[in-house]
């Protein structure tokens, strides 16, 4: 397969809640849980034949059905993938793990216990404060999941199956960070939408299928060399966004998306779980001190350097700071990022979106202005 046709099966695989990798899988008879968070260990449940992939709003149009129940000043993504489960979309999950991730997310779980065909509902409680005091808190609750999953779906987590899980994820995670790393390279080989289809597409799909389309992936780009160079080299941060078509949006400008941090990209994959130890004990530690989230209560400044940090590595020109509306964890990272940045005297536009709402004339306009103030 060709370096566009591979990109294309990327793109297809995220159109829509189930693609056909998940269905070849339950027609197996095996089965699927979906989460809303990274903060969700994904090998508990690779561990046990049970498939994880991350719950979206692909493929909704009208969130009407969720409006209903949720109140319009939650962010379009929640609700959107409320009305997803509500019209029965997500009713070939086995089952669900909602977390305390925001208020949005705790009060949507509330509609997918009560409204749903899912028969699993696991609940995830997430310190806001990755400290090492609030550590044994995050085990326990993981540790609750993991005994739910386990009685409701006659399974065993064994420490054996467990560290099976994590090398697979780990390997995962090399290509993801290698592909991160040639999206780095003047001129780039890929585009930041593409990457960005192939990091959502590594959470909707088996990771041994997974890793087969990667490596193809990764020795087409090794080896292609784009004569064209940008017209700026952003680097993207911000809340959720799992919607390549905003991307290209920026990019239709002649920008190239050349890093992110957020957390459909870059930012769960930061590093490698440790393969030796207590494999349960380290998953847990890797997953509540490493993914940099607005929601942790004093963070910021390892975000903002984090930021810093990507600004060098990337060689960016500028930064585009995205959120959703109604976003409360990020719209205070927001307010906070564009002091630092106007007290350093950075360049940084602040986007704010609806989810679905991607072809979106302002963006384009505002992408423009600031293009032409980098100098570009």
């Amino acid at each position: 397969m060709d370096r566009e046709n591979l990109i294309a099966e990327f793109r297809e695989i995220i159109k829509k809640p189930q693609n056909d990798y998940i269905r070849e899988w339950t027609r197996g008879g095996n089965p699927v849980v979906g989460h809303f968070c990274t903060f969700v260990p994904s090998e508990l449940f690779t561990a046990v034949g049970i498939l994880p992939i991350r719950i979206r709003g692909a493929g909704s149009t009208d969130s009407g059905s969720a409006d209903v129940y949720l109140s319009p000043r939650l962010c379009t993504f929640i609700r959107h993938a409320t009305a997803l489960a509500l019209e029965e979309h997500y009713d070939f999950l086995d089952g669900e793990v909602s977390l305390n991730t925001c208020d949005h997310v705790r009060r949507a779980c509330d509609v997918w216990r009560l409204k749903t065909n899912i028969q699993f509902h696991g609940f995830l409680s997430v310190p806001r404060n990755a400290r090492e005091s609030l550590f044994p808190w995050f085990v326990e609750e993981v540790q609750i999941l993991k005994n739910q999953m386990e009685e409701h779906f006659k399974v065993k987590v064994t420490e054996e199956a467990l560290r099976d899980a994590i090398r697979l994820h780990n390997e995962v995670r090399r290509r993801l960070i290698t592909l991160n790393e040639l999206r780095r390279r003047d001129p780039s080989p890929i585009s930041g939408a593409d990457v960005l289809a192939v990091f959502v597409a590594s959470q909707l799909m088996p990771r041994d299928k997974f890793l087969q389309m990667a490596d193809e992936l990764i020795a087409l780009l090794e080896n292609h060399r784009p004569s064209e160079r940008p017209r700026a080299r952003i680097l993207l941060i911000g809340g959720e966004l799992d919607e390549p078509e905003f991307v290209e949006v920026i990019e239709s400008q002649g920008a190239q998306v050349v890093g992110d941090n957020m957390c459909f990209g870059p930012r769960y994959i930061n590093q490698l779980i440790p393969e030796v130890g207590d494999p349960f004990e380290t998953m847990c530690r890797n997953y509540f001190f490493n993914v940099s989230c607005s929601r942790m209560v004093g963070g910021f400044s390892d975000r903002f350097d984090q930021v810093e940090r990507l600004i060098r590595e990337c060689s960016a020109d500028g930064v585009i700071f995205q959120k959703m509306k109604f976003c409360d964890p990020w719209g205070s990272d927001q307010y906070k990022t564009m002091n630092r940045f106007k007290h350093k005297g950075r360049p940084l536009l602040v986007l704010e979106r609806e989810y679905g709402v991607t072809a979106s004339g302002q963006v384009k306009t505002r992408t423009q202005a600031f293009l032409e103030a980098l100098g570009k």
